[in-house]
């Protein structure tokens, strides 16, 4: 409700805009709702016994039973008598915090999160905690990117991918505008690259093609999130020139847009449904950059179309209506209960 009232409000932000304050105060509260959260979640169990497993070791040995980021946040909370709750809510403000910032250079911040609400925030921040610290740690890197700004991203990739490994593979889709502009940077990016797929996925790759690629499970509800993805794709592409952003920006989403459209004739043509579906997620954010531009793209001086504003908001609520009702796992998250 936060969100889609700040949606309303933000016609347009200003730079000196008073509802910063309110923004913040609606980034923090959702950060507590998703950290503080007991029992939400289809993976909780899963995520449970990694703080089990990781309770009596040592920092050296928990380091290599998961992830070293998220292993490293079960082990401060293990010595800390802070919990699975401080892994949690940790992993939360990397998430909210990334994917704030990111929003706020959107011309309507509220709009950008409201839109990520239903599958990103609820069902990927609550449920994928590893993957949901890494995709904010992404946002984080892609608010401000830039050919200048390439060993910051790159690092802050490498970090993402200290929660999950799969980020790492985020880095050649941002190489791509570098490569247009400087083929000198694009090549240092490619070896760094090289250098972190090394680091993180030498020892894991045969693991990981093993549970993504060659692995026959059905991700459920994996070709709707995937389809949700190639409709804010195709509007993007055909509304491309019209969008008022960073050349590096622009030519990042534009990338992401394609990959979506590949996704969906991935998942439709092979039986990797899992990796596809992993993957995608970290073409979400696509979503709330496209629908929060949307209703001023279709507008005139900066000022956005009302019908088509509460167009995607109403959109946002249908998106979270059908998934509370008719999702399979939805129960996952109901009823929603916090440690406090």
């Amino acid at each position: 409700m936060l969100w889609s009232v700040g949606a309303v409000q933000a016609q347009l932000r200003h730079e000196r805009d008073p509802r910063g304050l309110f923004f913040v105060v609606a980034v923090c509260t959702t950060i507590l709702m998703i950290g503080l959260r007991f029992e939400v979640g289809g993976d909780w169990g899963s995520y449970e016994r990694i703080y089990n497993d990781i309770f009596f070791l040592s920092l050296p040995a928990a380091l290599k039973t998961t992830d070293a980021g998220y292993a490293l946040l079960n082990w401060l909370g293990a010595q800390t008598g802070l919990g699975i709750g401080l892994v949690n809510v940790c992993c939360a403000a990397l998430f909210m915090g990334g994917f704030a910032k990111l929003a706020w250079r959107q011309p309507n911040p509220f709009l950008a999160v409201l839109v990520a609400v239903p599958y990103l925030i609820i069902v990927v921040a609550m449920g994928y905690t590893r993957q949901a610290a890494a995709i904010g740690v992404i946002c984080f890197a892609l608010a401000d990117a830039s050919e200048r700004r390439l060993i910051r991203m790159v690092m802050l990739i490498g970090i993402a991918a200290l929660f999950h490994k799969t980020a790492i593979l985020i880095l050649p889709i941002a190489l791509i505008p570098i490569f247009r502009r400087s083929v000198v940077l694009g090549s240092l990016g490619a070896v760094l690259f090289a250098v972190l797929f090394v680091l993180f996925l030498r020892d894991t790759s045969d693991t990981l093609v093993t549970n993504y690629v060659q692995s026959t499970y059905d991700s459920q509800g994996a070709a709707i999130r995937v389809a949700m993805n190639v409709v804010a794709a195709v509007l993007f592409l055909l509304l491309r020139n019209r969008i008022d952003m960073p050349s590096f920006q622009k030519s990042y989403w534009t990338t992401c847009a394609i990959l979506a459209i590949v996704s969906m004739v991935a998942l439709a043509t092979t039986s990797a449904s899992s990796g596809v579906d992993r993957i995608s997620l970290y073409l979400i954010p696509l979503q709330a950059v496209f629908y929060s531009r949307l209703p001023y793209l279709l507008g005139q001086r900066g000022r956005a179309v009302p019908s088509i504003l509460i167009g995607v908001i109403a959109y946002s609520f249908l998106v979270q209506f059908v998934w509370l009702n008719f999702a399979d796992n939805a129960n996952f998250w109901i009823p929603f209960t916090i440690l406090i």
